[in-house]
């Protein structure tokens, strides 16, 4: 199934697929977040992560403005992700 998301979210959405091929698991979500917070704008963010979960994207979205207004996000799991979404393309959609 084809998942319908705007032309300028496909390259992050496809970053995800390829490190998540089975889902986003829910440890992995909140680090997830955290990470592309800095990238992405907050609904930017919000709208491809509702693709990728299939959570609703008002309950993403707040989950993006939780993560954007506290530091208290674990940097280790932060960092051990980011180690994974490199190996998944991560340094070239940075790029972009």
């Amino acid at each position: 199934m084809k998942v319908a998301i705007e032309h300028y979210l496909s390259s992050t959405y496809k970053l995800i697929q390829r490190a998540f091929p089975d889902g986003v698991k829910q440890e992995d979500y909140f680090p997830l977040l955290a990470l592309l917070y800095g990238e992405m704008s907050d609904r930017n963010l919000a709208e491809v992560m509702e693709h990728c979960t299939g959570k609703d994207y008002d309950l993403v979205l707040n989950d993006v403005y939780g993560v954007g207004s506290t530091d208290t996000q674990d940097a280790e799991a932060i960092a051990k992700l980011k180690d994974h979404l490199l190996a998944c393309g991560y340094a070239e959609w940075l790029e972009e």
